[in-house]
């Protein structure tokens, strides 16, 4: 359970390294990043770009769900496209929003992995850009 807890501080204190330096503008999309985690029993914290998790009986549900969120913006009017790079469709569920969630399994059940990218457009300047995260789900049992 200690080694637990030092992960997500650990976690979290690299996904606090990695914010910018200046806080974001209104419009300004130069900031947005897509985090994720894969939900356990643990204290889960989104990491930018990849996370992972490893399942052990009693430690998760099998499958769960892999958490996807944009941060980085600032105050503003923005549309959110959201697209699953496996299948290439539309995550269901997914909406204009900015955040995502995905079922994801171990790599024992054929999958382990999700990768999901958002296009995120500013409304007011027609300005947009793309995000794009990987979730890791390991079977840590075998």
């Amino acid at each position: 359970m200690q080694a637990n807890k030092m992960w997500a501080l650990g976690a979290m204190l690299s996904v606090l390294a990695m914010a910018p330096g200046q806080p974001a503008r209104a419009g300004d999309l130069s900031n947005a990043v897509l985090t994720c985690y894969v939900d356990t029993f643990a204290l889960d914290v989104p990491e930018a770009y990849t996370c992972f998790s490893t399942w052990t009986p009693g430690t998760a549900l099998n499958p769960t769900g892999a958490y996807f969120q944009v941060v980085g913006l600032g105050t503003g009017n923005y549309s959110y496209a959201w697209r699953d790079m496996e299948t290439n469709t539309v995550p269901a569920g997914c909406g204009n929003q900015s955040s995502c969630r995905k079922s994801i399994s171990t790599e024992t059940r054929n999958d382990g992995e999700a990768t999901l990218r958002v296009t995120i457009t500013d409304l007011d300047t027609g300005a947009s850009t793309n995000a794009q995260a990987t979730a890791f789900y390991n079977d840590g049992y075998n």
